[in-house]
This record gives structure tokens, C-alpha cells and sequence, in this order.
């Protein structure tokens, strides 16, 4: 049955229920002046309902009014999902008892005592806490990231998958469910992080943080559950404040105290998002210097228009050069100098040069590394991927300092030799100098290019444009 077509059967039931003589059943609420609005007695989301009343007279009367029209409308009630749950006063005490109500002669099943029963996502219990629904949490989310873990995909498939499908399953408990943001933070992020170590290789010293900013800014759009939750208190505070409802409004008004505050100051989920991804990049400038000191700079000193670039490139590569281009971004990469911090290694010195190997060591400062050719492979393997790049370009002569290519010097000459020099039909010559240093040095080696071939720039500038 279509939903439009269940509303407007179920509206008939409604319509019955609402005659005056039933008005008068049902639980009395009040106002922040004590005073008394109209019993409530019936509340009905979809196919779901929950009726409430003062005792199990009234309750009974009202559950065999729904039984004697879902005979009419030829509607089943499935009783085993269906439960009751009673509490009375004794004395000056208020207990939990187990109501004997029944649909069609048949005892609707009784919650147990200290058990909870779930109505629209969330748990009630008689402490009316939220245990019950954080152990659902925990062992749910347990379960979830256990079987992303065990899929043989690329990692960075596991985090879409925990991106799209995993938090989407948790939002509506954030929504619906009494939970904090400390508890969030100190369970379920935890556990989080613990699986997302794992996919990605990172050691236990690794902060999520460096994966936390959007992708343009060097990160992977990783959410923990707290963003999410965020996101999802901004929504319903945004929907409480925008209803058309005035009674909705009113709700939002008096509720505008304590923890609410920190979300209504925002007006959708992307200022959400933004603000707490800020907080993450700030922190990795500022309180984590050894983890985001990289990511710092290439934020500072980066071309913005080639960001995007990097995260179309990375999510591209293989497994394992995946994980260690986020190991290299956030400095956690197995080097002796973070070896011998983790207390796995005696010592923090190159076993080349014994200079303390740290990761600008290893890319740029090895002088065992220079001697032996090390980082001249490294450049001219960049060289000639560029090289072969620029040969589709048509009406264009490509000279190169590679074996196979017309060499440089041919328009340079021998005294300064550029690494690449593209020369149009149009007249027009371009000077590639390529080097492949440490992100920290890259605005001291541009310069230092600058200044070196600005002699040859010069001179070549009578002849070509």
C-alpha cells in the first residue's frame, strides 16, 4: 500500500478518535506555568503508534476501538511487534509494572523490568536514560566497521563506505537519542579511529586530524561521528527554529539554553562543517607542529588552482601509495627519527651518513642518497613522465635533458641548461626547471631557479616570446 493511500485510510481512524467523548482520555501535559493542555492520547508516525493514557482501563478501551477498525479496513496488527510499558505509583514510589492489555483476546507482550522497548529509532526504559541506546551504538558501530574492514578494497573505498553508508545508518540515533558530544567524542570516535588506523597503516602516534580537512586542503573529508552529530543538532535546531509550526517555534525558544546554543548559531550543515574543519586544520598548524608542519606549509604556499588536482591524483593510487602519501603528509612514516620515538629503534641516525634521518633528511638531505644517484633518479623519473606529457602537443618541438630528447643546450647553450624548453610555431618558448626538494624548501628553490635562469631569459628574449 502506497503511503498516500495508507494516510488517508489510517485519517479515518484519526477522525473517530479525535469525537469529543475520547478527547478526555490520554495523558495531560503541562506548560513551563504548570498549566494543563488537552490529553494526549494517540500518536501515530506512518505505520508506527504509541498510545498513551493515565491506566489500563482507558488504554484497553482505546486498543479495541483500533482492533474493531483494522478489522474494517482488513489491516493486520502484527502482535509481536508490538509491546507495553507501564509505570505506577506505589506508595510515594514510582515503579516499573507490566500492563495485561490485549488485541483481539491476545496479551499484547509486557517490557521486563529494567528492560527497554524502542519506538521511532529510540530506547525508553524506567530511568528514562540513555544506556540502553549507547550499548546499541557501540556494538552496532563495532559490527559495521568490523565488515567495511574485511572487504578487499582499496582504503580509500573504506572510508566512502564508512563516509556514505555508515553514518548515514547512525545520524538518525544523533537526531533522536539524548546523547552528548562528550560521549561521542571519548566512545564512538574512538572506536573510529581505532578501524581508520588500521585501513590506512597509520602507527597508534597518527592523528585523525590530518585527514579531517576537505580534500583541497590535503585531507581526505573524514568525518568522525561527533561532526556528524554537529550536523545533525544543526539540522534539527534549524528545523525547530524555521517551522511554520508555532508551537514548533515556541519549542526552539525555550530549549535555547545550555549545549543548544553551540548549534544554533549555525545556520546549516556546511557552516557546520566548515567551522569544525577549520578548528582541525588550526589545530594541526598550531598544536600538532611535528604531524602538520607539511600540510601547514603546502596550505600557505601551494597553487590554490592546483589543489584539486592532488586530490584527483591521490585518489587514484595505488593501495599502498595511497596510505603512504597520507603517512608522508602527516610526517608518521617509519623514519629512524620517529622509530626512535616510538622506543622502536635504538637510535635516530641514517645507517648511511649518521645524521639524524628525519623525513627532510630522507627526501633532500642525505649525502650517501646524493652520491649514489638517488635523487637524480627521483628528478629524472618526474622528467620524463613531463617529458612524454608535453610530446602530444602539436605544432611544438620539445627539447629535453634526457637521453632520446633534443637536448637544451641547442637554445640554451652549455653554461645554463634548463631541464625542458618547449619552443610553438607561434614563436614562443617555455623554460621548465624541475625540482624535487622537501615542500618546506619549495619557495627557497623557486627562487633560487628564478634567479639562475633569469641571465637566459634575458638573452632569449630578442627571439622569442
Amino acid at each position: 500500500m502506497s503511503p498516500l493511500i495508507f494516510n488517508l485510510c489510517f485519517n479515518t481512524f484519526i477522525q473517530f478518535i479525535k469525537q469529543e467523548k475520547y478527547k478526555q482520555l490520554g495523558f495531560s501535559p503541562h506548560d513551563e506555568n504548570d498549566r494543563l493542555f488537552h490529553p494526549v492520547h494517540w500518536f501515530q508516525f506512518a505505520d508506527d503508534a504509541a498510545v498513551v493514557t493515565t491506566n489500563e482501563r482507558e488504554n484497553q478501551f482505546l486498543l479495541n476501538c483500533f482492533s474493531r477498525w483494522c478489522q474494517w479496513a482488513y489491516m493486520v496488527i502484527r502482535l509481536n511487534k508490538c509491546v507495553t510499558f507501564g509505570i505506577k505509583k506505589f506508595s510515594s514510589r514510582s515503579l516499573q509494572f507490566q500492563p495485561k492489555l490485549l488485541i483481539n483476546s491476545e496479551l499484547v507482550p509486557p517490557v521486563k523490568k529494567n528492560e527497554s522497548f524502542k519506538y521511532l529509532g529510540r530506547f525508553f526504559n524506567f530511568d528514562m536514560n540513555s544506556k540502553d541506546h549507547k550499548d546499541f551504538l557501540i556494538s552496532n558501530l563495532h559490527a559495521l566497521l568490523k565488515k567495511i574492514g574485511t572487504l578487499n578494497i582499496h582504503p580509500r573505498n573504506k572510508l566512502l563506505l564508512y563516509d556514505r553508508y555508515l553514518l548515514s545508518k547512525i545520524s538518525w540515533h544523533f537526531t533522536v537519542a539524548d546523547l552528548g558530544k562528550t560521549w561521542i567524542s571519548e566512545n564512538l570516535d574512538n572506536i573510529v579511529t581505532k578501524y581508520v588506523r588500521q585501513w590506512l597503516d597509520l602507527p597508534i602516534s597518527a592523528t585523525i586530524s590530518s585527514i579531517i580537512p576537505s580534500r583541497k586542503n590535503f585531507g581526505q573529508a573524514f568525518q568522525l561521528p561527533s561532526i556528524k552529530f554537529q550536523q545533525c543538532q544543526t539540522t534539527l535546531r534549524s528545523s525547530l527554529r524555521s517551522s511554520g509550526d508555532e508551537t514548533i517555534t515556541k519549542l526552539w525558544k525555550n530549549t535555547n539554553v545550555g549545549t543548544n546554543i553551540q548549534y544554533d548559531i549555525y545556520r546549516n550543515t556546511k557552516q557546520t562543517l566548515k567551522s569544525i574543519r577549520d578548528e582541525h586544520t588550526s589545530r594541526l598548524q598550531s598544536q600538532l607542529p611535528s604531524q602538520g608542519f607539511i600540510i601547514s606549509f603546502l596550505l600557505e604556499h601551494s597553487l590554490k588552482q592546483l589543489n584539486s588536482l592532488w586530490s584527483k591524483t591521490q585518489s587514484k593510487l595505488p593501495a599502498n601509495i595511497f596510505k603512504f602519501s597520507i603517512k608522508y603528509l602527516n610526517n608518521t612514516l617509519a623514519t629512524r627519527k620517529n622509530l626512535h620515538v616510538w622506543g622502536l629503534s635504538a637510535t635516530s641516525d641514517c645507517s648511511f651518513c649518521l645524521q639524524p634521518e628525519s623525513l627532510l633528511h630522507i627526501v633532500a638531505g642525505c649525502k650517501t642518497y646524493l652520491d649514489q644517484g638517488r635523487y637524480t633518479w627521483r628528478h629524472n623519473s618526474a622528467l620524463s613522465f613531463i617529458a612524454q606529457t608535453l610530446q602530444s602537443i602539436k605544432s611544438a618541438k620539445l627539447y629535453a635533458d634526457l637521453p632520446g630528447y633534443l637536448s637544451p643546450c641547442s637554445i640554451s647553450g652549455d653554461s645554463l641548461r634548463p631541464d625542458i624548453i618547449l619552443s610553438t610555431a607561434d614563436n614562443v618558448l617555455y623554460i621548465i626547471e624541475l625540482t624535487v626538494g622537501f615542500e618546506t624548501n619549495l619557495n627557497n628553490n623557486a627562487r633560487r631557479k628564478e634567479l639562475k635562469y633569469r641571465p637566459l631569459l634575458t638573452d632569449l628574449a630578442n627571439d622569442y616570446t
